[in-house]
C-alpha cells in the first residue's frame, strides 16, 4: 500500500449501540457513525492502492475515511483539534 504510507491511522467501522442505530434508521436511510475507532495504516490490509479515501491532516494527526465504508453509512461524526467535523460521501 505505498499510497497509504503517509497515513498513521485509518478509519475502521465498529458497531454502534442498537438503540442509537434504531434511532438513526428512523431519521436517515443509513446508519451514521459517531466517534469512529482508528487503526494503524499498516493494519489496514483490507484496502488496496486503487481504493478511494477521504483524508484529513491536522498537524501531525492524519485520518483516512475509506469511501467504501462511507458509502454504506453516509455520515461519520468525528472530532478534530478544532472541534466537531462531519465526513460524508
Amino acid at each position: 500500500m505505498k499510497s497509504l504510507h503517509f497515513l498513521p491511522v485509518l478509519f475502521v467501522v465498529l458497531g454502534t449501540g442498537a438503540a442509537a442505530q434504531k434511532q438513526a434508521q428512523e431519521r436517515l436511510p443509513y446508519t451514521a457513525i459517531h466517534d469512529p475507532q482508528f487503526i494503524p495504516a499498516s493494519s489496514a490490509t483490507f484496502l488496496h492502492d486503487d481504493d478511494r479515501i477521504i483524508g484529513i491532516t491536522v498537524g501531525r494527526i492524519a485520518k483516512a475515511y475509506p469511501a467504501a465504508i462511507l458509502s454504506q453509512h453516509g455520515l461519520v461524526e468525528d472530532r478534530s483539534p478544532s472541534g466537531p467535523i462531519a465526513i460524508t460521501w
